[in-house]
């Protein structure tokens, strides 16, 4: 027969098991670091069975004349087996104004960036591949958006280790 004090110790080990298990199923879908390099990194996670990755960054240097917003970034996503393959998006960390563009620089080659909902931005369809490959080829973008309260920021980044992180997006979700 069993004592108690061994029933609580099984007992314990299945909840010390259980957590094991439910804290590994959990981090299954978690992101991990691909890659970094200078002022860019990389990341791949898994969302219902498709593979993502995504690369960014986030500005050398930021103007404007806003007092308060969240962090800026501009991204690269590119998924694996979908009909969407890359995007590039780009968020200024505060809600954009509706039907204003954001004005974006590549090396100074503008682009606008008109699909824009609450805080991002995306380039129109098609797009995406021309301006990742002016980013691959680019030392600098810039960023220049308009709050829904008027204010605007001018972010610029830097495209040091761009390349070299969208190879290992290209090969971890091709």
């Amino acid at each position: 027969m069993i004592s108690l004090y061994n029933w609580k110790i099984v007992l314990l080990f299945f909840i010390s098991v259980f957590a094991l298990v439910a804290v590994l199923v959990g981090n299954a879908n978690a992101q991990q670091l691909l890659f970094k390099k200078d002022d860019w990194q990389s990341y791949k996670y898994r969302e219902n069975g498709t593979s993502i990755c995504y690369m960014y960054s986030t500005p050398k240097v930021s103007t404007g004349n806003f007092k308060k917003r969240g962090d800026p970034n501009v991204m690269v996503t590119r998924r694996k087996s979908t009909k969407v393959t890359e995007e590039v998006s780009i968020t200024s960390g505060y809600p954009y104004k509706k039907g204003v563009s954001v004005k974006v620089s590549l090396d100074g080659k503008n682009t606008n960036f008109d699909i824009v909902e609450k805080e991002h931005a995306w380039v129109n369809d098609g797009k995406d591949k021309a301006v990742i490959k002016a980013m691959i080829k680019g030392n600098k973008l810039a960023v220049k958006g308009v709050s829904k309260k008027g204010t605007f920021s001018l972010d610029t980044y830097s495209l040091k280790g761009f390349t070299a992180n969208y190879k290992f997006i290209v090969k971890a979700c091709s």
